[in-house]
Parts: C-alpha cells; structure tokens; sequence
C-alpha cells in the first residue's frame, strides 16, 4: 500500500500530529519515513531585509533542526527509524518536490485552525499541495486542537 511516507514537519502541534500519525502508519506498514521541515523563504516580508533579517532565517532553520532532532529521538526511542530533511524555500513547493523526489506514497501534512483573515493574508500552502500533490494526501487533525463550536 503505502512503501514511502513524507511527513511535513515544523515543530507546532499540529505538526506533532502529523509526525505521530505518519509515523504510526509507517510502523504498522513497515514503510520507509522521510521528515521534511522547511524553512520559509519566500513571501514579501521575507524578501526585504530590512524587515526579516537574516539571523532570523538562521534561527527558524536552528528552531526547525532542535525539534527535528527531538522527535527523531522519540521516534527512536519507540524502534522507528527516519530520514530526515530540511530546505529553504516555500513550503507547498518544497513539499510536492520532495514528495517526487523520493517517489512517496503518502504525504501528511498538519492542519491548524485559521481565521478568515489568517488564510486571507497567508499563503494558500494548502491549497497548492491539494491540486498538484504526486501522492496520497493525509490532512492529519487533532480534535483537541480545533477550535469550539460556536
């Protein structure tokens, strides 16, 4: 079924959510699981350094390796094996080129709770990965994490 699992990281919960579900999924299948973790370098805030100086891409790029490192270690504490990576760039393009670069099988992506203005001013990351993704897609959700029925 599933041989090759990309699991899109970035250290929030929702991407602790993803990493356990592909995970899960890679032990019970016996398939190969790739971390990816990206460091966002596009949009335009990002492109004027007088707005986001370079030190602040090198500690996302820090944030993203300490907690790549650590779920590794727990994923190892549990007989899991990974292979991970971590790239510059945006993140819908980083992730469906990744995806075919391994060949996977299964992308799983986290999801958080926006609001209207969020995903107005955010990038459609989502959106992008849903039309043009090479692979099975898990949108993995904690119901804890979403926000209450109003």
């Amino acid at each position: 079924m599933f041989h090759k699992i990309l699991v899109a990281y970035d250290g929030t919960e929702p991407g602790n959510v993803a990493l356990r579900q592909g995970a899960d999924l890679a032990c019970v299948l016996g398939a190969e699981l790739h971390i990816l973790a990206i460091v966002v370098t596009t949009g335009g805030l990002l492109l004027d350094p007088a707005v986001v100086p370079g030190d602040l891409l090198a500690a996302e790029r820090q944030f993203l390796l300490g907690a790549m490192t650590e779920a590794v270690a727990g994923l190892e504490k549990h007989g899991i094996a990974a292979i991970t990576c971590i790239r510059d760039g945006d993140p819908a393009d980083e992730i469906i080129a990744y995806a075919l670069e391994i060949n996977a099988d299964l992308a799983v992506v986290g999801h958080s709770a926006q609001g209207l203005l969020a995903r107005w001013f955010g990038s459609s990351v989502g959106t992008r990965i849903l039309a043009t993704m090479p692979c099975s897609l898990l949108v993995a959700t904690d119901s804890s994490l979403l926000p209450a029925p109003e």
